[in-house]
């Protein structure tokens, strides 16, 4: 949701074009943590960032999306993590080549 708020607001051109790739993503809704889960990061980041690094974390993602990376620095070591943190821009920017390959616009 909060995606297609900010293309709308952003870049309301691309929201078609967002809608239509959302499927080849296979992106995973998950759930909440536990506040037990969330105790040890506390400090560590923004508090209001403990539960998504957490849940990042637990799912074992490949990608951290966020326009507040500058939080996500505040990690000690983000190379710990199995994921890379990335801006909606660094992230297009790293699938855009993949998105075009499947679609037959470049080799």
């Amino acid at each position: 949701m909060e995606i297609e708020r900010n293309l709308k607001r952003k870049m309301p051109e691309i929201l078609s074009v967002y809608k239509r790739y959302l499927p080849k993503l296979d992106l995973k809704i998950i759930s909440l943590p536990r506040p037990e889960e969330l105790r040890e990061f506390y400090g560590k980041i923004t508090d209001k960032d403990v539960p998504v690094l957490v849940s990042a974390i637990r799912s074992k993602t490949d990608f951290l999306v966020t326009g507040d990376k500058q939080h996500f620095q505040k990690l000690k070591s983000p190379e710990d993590y199995s994921f890379k943190i990335v801006t909606p821009s660094e992230f297009i920017d790293l699938i855009l080549p993949e998105v075009l390959k499947e679609i037959g616009k470049i080799d």
